[in-house]
């Protein structure tokens, strides 16, 4: 309703089966879905190649680190957390070329993994942590996120809570 409201043209699909025709679009962002139970991620993949221009681009990012199992997990219906490895085979797979992959959410991991000691020591029911951040929180950690960009444009970082990829489709 708001992306009509604003004149924006939506369609609702799954990445399984993208409803639009080979090398549209320049740019593909997918942003935390391929780990879900209902994504098959390889078939994801292709789609997301299909739909992509000659040279195109896909911006991907997905959560890292299997041994990091959290509540959090469970409350979004993560199949699975990705090693750089296992990304860069199935994005290799899928036909792209892989101009970075790397580690992101450096800030976040220590806290991920206290949250994870908590919940293993804990004998009541955990909440997943989905909510609202306090604005001053919200900030410095969107400092530290901006931080990160920009080490990223030289180093890849060697450990997250994330990955990121940007690849090409072949020309």
């Amino acid at each position: 309703k708001l992306a009509k409201k604003r004149g924006v043209r939506v369609k609702k699909a799954s990445v399984a089966h993208i409803p639009f025709r080979a090398n549209t679009f320049d740019c593909v962002i997918s942003v935390d879905v391929l780990y879900h139970k209902q994504v098959k991620d390889n078939l994801a993949l292709h789609e997301f190649y299909r739909v992509l221009k000659p040279s195109g681009v896909l911006i991907l990012r997905v959560p890292a680190n299997k041994w990091l199992k959290l509540m959090h997990d469970k409350e979004v219906h993560t199949r699975e957390r990705y090693t750089p490895r296992e990304l860069k085979r199935k994005l290799l797979k899928a036909g792209f070329q892989i101009q970075l992959l790397s580690f992101v959410n450096v800030v976040l991991l220590p806290l991920a993994i206290l949250k994870q000691l908590k919940e293993n020591l804990s004998t009541k029911k955990v909440e997943s942590g989905v909510g609202k951040v306090p604005p001053l929180i919200n900030r410095v950690l969107l400092a530290l996120l901006l931080i990160e960009v920009t080490l990223l444009r030289y180093i890849n970082l060697p450990f997250g809570l994330g990955l990121v990829s940007v690849c090409r489709k072949t020309p």
